[in-house]
């Protein structure tokens, strides 16, 4: 019986992607650059990690950069660092492979060409061993959460929109997702956090940490342009049960204040026909809850704020007992668009 497995269990490896794109990346990549190298050795202290390379970046990307041993460099084409998005989930069962949903750059508006990102399973496949089968829908790795027993949660303004699958139906797309992922029920968010650029993704305001725990974005300040969209996702997981018919336990986690980016923050990004502008001044979205999981750690984004940095720390170590949480400053995400979550994908 085919399945989708958890974030929660046992990982073979991760894959993380070198950033390339200076119209997404401040001063011509430097900061994310150094951010994605440390990020890539503090995950190889737990299991191996691939980080891929544009072909034309490699010696930037060896000479430059010290990495853990467990740490191997592989040349691949892709056209931005969201590996979450862009490389397809496994599916587990008698015969193992590569699920591969398209990929348009969320919705085709955040950047263009996207035709490398979309070809990217495939080499992910030759380099696990895995055959790989396309499910035509668009759907970014980042917009479902499985439970590693038939449910998934996504968001569904973020797939069942013209600008990702406008011909298709609601139950058109279920059907193809389950047929694919041997996935039993979906649990539809209607929306994602405010001022998220991929249209609403899962993975700012849910995360599993078992297959009967929910952690959720929250806030309780009625000012906070969350506070209506959480307590709505809120109302759905707790109406939702399991296939084994069971409730969902939520922990909420909190939401960092909307940070605005600054003339720094926009520093030597180069303007590209098609790319989504950042300007100074504009909102940028932080999640705690954006985190990434590793086989015996999660690594959880950090924003320089102070006690609410340390209460995300503390509230997840009352949850993943017996594994490390690990603090780790990741506002260079944020920058672009998303956050650790977003820029690793686990491979079972």
């Amino acid at each position: 019986m085919k399945r989708l497995p958890a974030e929660f269990e046992k990982q073979r490896a991760a894959v993380v992607l070198f950033p390339s794109r200076e119209d997404v990346w401040r001063k011509h990549c430097g900061p994310i650059r150094e951010m994605m190298v440390k990020l890539a050795n503090t995950m190889a202290e737990y299991q191996p990690v691939i980080l891929g390379v544009l072909p034309e970046l490699m010696d930037t990307a060896r000479n430059n950069y010290s990495y853990n041993d467990n740490v191997t460099l592989v040349e691949m084409k892709y056209n931005d660092c969201w590996s979450r998005d862009t490389v397809s989930s496994v599916v587990l069962g008698a015969e193992p492979h590569i699920a591969a949903f398209n990929f348009n750059a969320y919705g085709g508006e955040l950047y263009t060409p996207w035709d490398d990102d979309d070809r990217l399973d495939y080499k992910i496949g030759e380099l696990f061993g895995y055959p790989v089968k396309d499910c035509p829908v668009v759907l970014e790795g980042g917009n479902f959460l499985p439970d590693g027993h038939g449910t998934l949660f996504a968001v569904k303004d973020a797939i069942v929109n013209d600008n990702r699958n406008p011909d298709l139906s609601i139950e058109e797309i279920e059907k193809r997702i389950k047929d694919a992922t041997g996935t039993e029920q979906i649990i539809w968010l209607p929306r994602g956090l405010a001022y998220d650029e991929t249209g609403g993704h899962i993975d700012n305001v849910m995360a599993f940490a078992d297959k009967e725990t929910v952690i959720l974005s929250w806030t309780d300040d009625k000012n906070d342009p969350q506070y209506e969209i959480v307590r709505e996702a809120e109302k759905i997981i707790k109406s939702a049960r399991s296939l084994e018919g069971k409730e969902y336990k939520i922990v909420h986690l909190p939401i960092p204040p909307i940070y605005y980016r600054t003339e720094d923050d926009c520093a030597d990004i180069v303007e590209a026909d098609g790319s989504f502008a950042r300007l100074v001044g504009e909102p940028v979205l932080d999640t705690y809850v954006n985190y990434a999981i590793v086989n015996g750690a999660i690594i959880v984004p950090q924003f320089n704020n102070g006690e609410l940095d340390k209460m995300a720390i503390d509230i997840l170590k009352t949850i993943y007992k017996g594994i490390d949480v690990i603090p780790f400053y990741s506002r260079e995400a944020s920058l672009g668009g998303g956050g650790l979550h977003c820029l690793t994908k686990h491979i079972n």
